[in-house]
């Protein structure tokens, strides 16, 4: 279970507040997602989420359309993508809770509308796009079936994230028209390249093509990134009453963010069941993440802006928390001081440096640790083995680690530096972290070094 957030870094982050401060948003981690319930009565934890996607057959009664709603709403989801809807209420697939987005201009953009939990997730931009627009009415067909448009919203959520949900129906195979499916997937690529530069994109959309099938157009998918969630789970299940075939999907980008932990079918009265689709993020959100730059040409403070950071969170731990610090070598006076400081006010202080040599400094705090007595605190170099294992792990050159006084860490610091002069007189950056995601993959780096 994710650790949940603790005083210490909110008030490393206090300590920061003279210090210039821009939020962006964490890197992706190599965090693996558990499994999500697939419970469809159940509701995805916080910060995950929950999207379907359903086609419900245009000409079904009110009776049953509405039915199918209500079934499809009874697993909260986050986002909906519904297909066939032109001339159905909004009130009806958006009850008290939800919104929804569609362009009203005609039935054919009418017809694919996205909906979504008014509790999580706010709209920031919407619109409609043209996905196919072949004219005329195939033989026998009271509709033109060509034009197809898809309706997108893009969401900032709660807790600052950003991501795009796409609704789309591709039109079928039908006589006396040309088959539609690449030139519409191509149209869709154009789109989704242009929501993704805010986050990732989910697209849901009964496609008309059989997942197994050779009109499979993956290398259109592969190229634009998109990858359903038969792929990342390896797995798939027939979506309705169509010689058993898989049509409807849900894909996403950016799948090192936000990877799918789940799917399933739910039956509905249309002749397509609803996909059901759980996904989990592997990064933080942007608010749980500071990077703070230095200026070597500028003012005391602005040369020394990386380096303080460093040291206000060492400040920061309290008599009982721990202090984690791995780095290429501890050179700085500055940094040993305040390290020896939190052992004399009861912190306790793990260091361990690569180093081919020990450093003065590295000599002081050692010292500093063997005369507090403190048999939870020590200063290690690290070994060859230590450093193929930092090397392939991927740790940065210095990573520092803070905890509670329960011994649950707050807050990660990462620099692409070892803790020498080259903080203060050349650019640097020290990542300042305090989201689950990323305090547990610094719990696994320190680790895999221990």
């Amino acid at each position: 279970m994710r650790r949940r957030l603790f005083a210490a870094g909110a008030a490393v982050l206090t300590a920061l507040a003279g210090v210039a401060l821009a939020p962006v948003p964490a890197g992706a981690g190599d965090r693996v997602p558990g499994a999500v319930s697939s419970d469809p009565g159940g509701v995805p934890p916080a910060s995950d989420l929950r999207m379907v996607q359903a086609n419900i057959y245009t000409g079904l009664s009110p009776e049953r359309f509405q039915a199918d709603v209500r079934r499809v709403l009874k697993v909260q989801p986050d986002f909906v993508t519904y297909n066939e809807v032109p001339f159905r209420n909004d009130a009806v697939m958006a009850p008290d809770g939800y919104g929804i987005y569609r362009d009203m201009t005609d039935r054919f953009t009418a017809a694919t509308p996205v909906a979504w939990r008014e509790d999580r997730w706010t709209p920031i931009a919407q619109g409609s796009w043209k996905i196919s627009n072949w004219r005329g009415k195939p033989p026998g067909k009271v509709v033109e079936l060509g034009r197809r448009w898809a309706n997108w919203v893009t969401f900032q959520g709660v807790d600052g994230r950003v991501l795009s949900v796409v609704s789309v129906h591709v039109a079928p195979v039908t006589k006396g028209m040309p088959d539609l499916l690449r030139r519409s997937m191509t149209r869709l690529e154009l789109l989704v390249d242009r929501l993704e530069a805010a986050g990732p994109v989910l697209v849901g959309g009964d496609f008309n093509v059989a997942y197994t099938g050779p009109r499979y157009p993956r290398d259109i998918l592969s190229r634009s990134g998109l990858i359903p969630t038969y792929d990342n789970l390896a797995s798939h299940f027939s979506t309705g009453d169509h010689h058993g075939y898989t049509i409807d999907y849900v894909f996403g980008t950016h799948a090192d963010e936000l990877p799918p932990v789940n799917h399933y079918p739910i039956e509905l009265k249309s002749d397509h069941d609803a996909v059901v689709a759980e996904f989990a993020w592997t990064v933080d959100a942007p608010t749980d993440t500071t990077i703070v730059s230095n200026d070597p040409a500028g003012t005391r403070p602005e040369r020394r802006a990386a380096l303080n950071t460093l040291l206000a969170g060492i400040q920061a731990a309290e008599p009982g928390a721990q202090i984690a610090l791995a780095t290429a070598s501890l050179e700085f006076p500055a940094v040993s001081r305040q390290l020896a400081l939190a052992l004399g006010r009861g912190v306790h202080v793990r260091v361990i440096t690569a180093s081919a040599e020990p450093t003065p400094t590295e000599k002081r705090l050692t010292k500093a640790v063997a005369d507090s007595g403190d048999t939870r605190s020590s200063v290690r170099r690290c070994n060859a083995s230590c450093r193929s294992s930092w090397t392939s792990a991927g740790l940065p050159r210095t990573l520092m680690m803070v905890s509670d006084t329960a011994g649950s860490w707050t807050t990660r610091f990462d620099v692409a530096r070892k803790l020498g002069k080259a903080l203060v007189s050349s650019p640097s950056q020290v990542t300042v972290r305090v989201g689950s995601i990323a305090l547990e993959d610094g719990e696994q780096l320190l680790e895999s070094i221990s």
